[in-house]
């Protein structure tokens, strides 16, 4: 390789205790949140003492796990790193008044369901609407995981989002991040490069109506010690720009003396001074080069990511615009359903892919 850089940001998380006085008085009945990351939280609650705590675990209380879970988390990031250099400092300057982007990538055939719904919805959510003929792929093995069914999914860092999830791109309002908590990867990918499991063959029975291995001891188990791990990635809004900039900082420290770590060390310098916000995330996470050389995969390494988890819906309210195909902008504005939004549809630039 022409350097090495740590594409997964680890750190073993210490847990959090919290002292909450007992009442003896019957709390009253609230219901449990089905909400992605409720089988993290009664994961890390099962982790702290065996004996069950005999409260319900509803939203509020989820809510307020992800706080604590995120705050312990980037508490230790920034024990482990310190002591800053100086352009690691300002780093963290220059990223904290530009707001990464925040996009969702979904294919054109799909379209037409957002604008019905006036939504982004999560699967669970469509089920209930469509029954049948469902446009999601969310696997299972993530629902599994950390309750991905419930959750609409969005890119946080990369301008444009992701590619490989659709030929359309959506942009969302910077307030969106309010309903939403990240981690650094997909469940899939924790699944497959965290945890070195068969991620693909483990979707493929879920797929077909399985169930997977009871046993720990089976490589396609997937249980307790799997969701613990992952519930010490989850970041909330409030530090997302503040962990792209930790992702960043460990990279730029693990560069070697090829030439292209210079490149991405020049990059890293650009940031301190780049005022332009699209500028700033376009140099953070540049484009990928079609066809690339691995010279230019390795200048082009991106400096960090988050995937952006948010419950049930995103309401159209929060786009800033819907960028379809050029060949197919004719067709979409069209559209009966596309009609009381057409001031946000527009063609895609022709360089996005």
């Amino acid at each position: 390789m022409l350097f090495r850089v740590f594409i997964v940001i680890s750190t073993l998380s210490l847990f959090c205790a919290v002292s909450v006085a007992q009442t003896v008085t019957e709390a009253p009945e609230v219901k449990p949140a089905q909400q992605a990351g409720h089988p993290l939280a009664t994961t890390r609650r099962a982790a702290i003492n065996v004996l069950p705590f005999h409260r319900t675990l509803d939203a509020a209380k989820l809510s307020k796990w992800l706080e604590i879970s995120s705050r312990c988390t980037m508490a230790e990031f920034e024990l482990f790193l310190s002591p800053l250099t100086v352009e690691e400092q300002k780093l963290l300057k220059a990223i904290e008044n530009k707001p990464a982007p925040i996009v969702n990538r979904l294919y054109l055939k799909n379209l037409r369901d957002v604008l019905k719904q006036k939504a982004l919805v999560s699967l669970r959510v469509e089920d209930e609407i469509k029954k049948d003929d469902l446009s999601h792929t969310t696997p299972a093995v993530e629902n599994l995981l950390y309750g991905a069914f419930d959750a609409v999914f969005a890119s946080v860092g990369p301008p444009n989002g992701s590619p490989r999830y659709g030929d359309v791109v959506i942009h969302l309002k910077d307030t969106v991040r309010e309903h939403g908590w990240a981690t650094p990867f997909s469940g899939m990918h924790f699944v497959y490069a965290i945890q070195h499991k068969d991620a693909r063959k483990m979707q493929d029975l879920l797929a077909a109506g399985k169930s997977l291995p009871d046993s720990p001891y089976n490589p396609l188990y997937l249980g307790f010690n799997d969701r613990l791990h992952f519930s010490h990635y989850v970041v909330t809004e409030r530090y997302w720009n503040q962990m792209l900039a930790y992702q960043a900082i460990l990279v730029y420290r693990n560069l070697d003396d090829s030439p292209a770590s210079e490149k991405v060390r020049q990059r890293f310098t650009a940031l301190l001074t780049e005022e332009d916000p699209q500028k700033f995330w376009n140099l953070f996470i540049p484009p990928r080069v079609k066809n690339g050389t691995a010279e230019s995969e390795a200048e082009n390494i991106p400096f960090g990511y988050l995937e952006g988890k948010f419950d049930d819906q995103i309401s159209i309210d929060f786009f800033t615009s819907i960028q379809v195909p050029a060949s197919k902008l004719a067709e979409v504005r069209s559209w009966p359903e596309a009609q009381p939004y057409l001031h946000l549809i527009q063609a895609k630039p022709a360089d996005i892919p």
